[in-house]
């Protein structure tokens, strides 16, 4: 499915439109890379808007469950955006959604292209005693702690405590959401 085609299956609603190509040179040039290509496509074709509610599993285990977004950003929000502290330095805020929910995009390094969930709540801190106080956890999740806590989590870089990975590509993510 064209990433066109999965955005209208989600009743995308643009923002402002499409980007400008001196808006996305002025993100790139702050970056010091290029854009991976499909997100770059994405911004000149269509720019940041509404997604509405929509999900994407990931492909490692979370302490949340399923990725949740509910807006893809516009260039000045990604570039407003560079400046947070708990993103790793490779990746942008592309988008973000319900519960502490942002979606990243690596533009640098091994990782380059792939999107992460990063969980600003930092739900992979949480105590025995905060995760005995929510009773009613989904049993992926309950399952996540339990890994944590018996060191069976799959390794992940540093700096990832709190990203997950979704999919290798900006396409791949667009055809992973689904409607809540």
């Amino acid at each position: 499915m064209q990433p066109i085609d999965c955005l209208r299956r989600l009743e995308f609603e643009a923002t402002d439109g499409p980007e400008s190509l001196e808006q996305v040179a002025e993100l790139e040039n702050l970056i010091g890379v290029q854009l991976p290509k499909d997100y770059r496509t994405f911004l000149l074709t269509l720019g940041g808007g509404y997604v509405g509610d929509a999900v994407a599993p990931c492909t490692v285990p979370t302490p949340f469950g399923r990725h949740i977004i509910t807006q893809l950003h516009t260039v000045g929000k990604v570039i407003e955006l560079l400046t947070s502290s708990i993103t790793p330095r490779n990746m942008l805020c592309i988008g973000y959604g319900h519960f502490g929910m942002t979606s990243c995009l690596s533009f640098a390094g091994l990782d380059h292209g792939q999107v992460f969930s990063l969980d600003t709540e930092m739900r992979f801190y949480w105590s025995e005693e905060e995760i005995a106080q929510r009773p009613h956890l989904d049993q992926s999740i309950r399952d996540f702690f339990t890994m944590r806590g018996d060191d069976e989590l799959p390794s992940r870089p540093w700096g990832y405590d709190n990203c997950y990975h979704v999919a290798d590509s900006f396409n791949e993510f667009l055809s992973k959401l689904r409607r809540c």
